[in-house]
């Protein structure tokens, strides 16, 4: 079983919070979108961190640009993949700061490489939580072309039975911060 490739989930406007979630320094000062790479780092081949294409990242956060015009997430999971087709990809987003190594390691210590992605499932809304999960290279085909009939919802896509589900007590796993009122005082 190869080392997945990471990907950093940073192309979002941030037009709900009203500056770059990405820049949030929720761990001792480094901004968001360089402690998600780090943790990648640990566990991943390679590291990427996925953008607009007007959007300025850092050379050294190996920054990827969207090369569809499909909104969401999906955008930067296609996009990666067009890269490297071959490779599967550990993704995380840069709004989800709970997020630690030993989740990254749960979703590599239990991936099913024959399955179309592993990731965790939500029990409080029973679903799957698409922007901390593991993509395997047989889903780009088919993920694109969700995306290309109109379905441009990771989320929907890992409801398939040929995804592995992983379910977790620890709900603060899955948080989004993505309003000013949810930022930790002091952020």
């Amino acid at each position: 079983m190869n080392i997945p490739n990471g990907l950093v989930l940073s192309g979002g406007k941030s037009t709900r919070m009203g500056k770059d979630k990405s820049l949030i320094a929720y761990h001792g000062g480094k901004p968001q979108r360089e402690y998600v790479f780090d943790l990648l780092s640990e566990c991943c081949d390679n590291v990427f961190t996925s953008c607009r294409k007007e959007q300025e990242i850092p050379k050294h956060l190996n920054p990827l640009p969207d090369r569809y015009d499909f909104g969401g997430p999906v955008n930067g999971i296609l996009s990666a993949f067009a890269l490297h087709p071959d490779k599967a990809w550990l993704v995380v987003a840069v709004d989800m700061p709970n997020v630690t190594s030993r989740a990254l390691q749960t979703l590599l210590s239990q991936r099913d490489p024959n399955r179309l992605a592993t990731c965790f499932l939500n029990p409080q809304e029973n679903a799957p939580e698409p922007l901390l999960s593991l993509w395997e290279p047989a889903a780009f085909s088919l993920l694109l072309e969700n995306a290309q009939e109109g379905n441009i919802s990771p989320r929907s896509f890992l409801r398939s039975p040929k995804v592995k589900h992983i379910v977790v007590e620890d709900l603060t796993l899955f948080e989004n911060i993505n309003y000013p009122h949810q930022l930790p005082p002091g952020l």
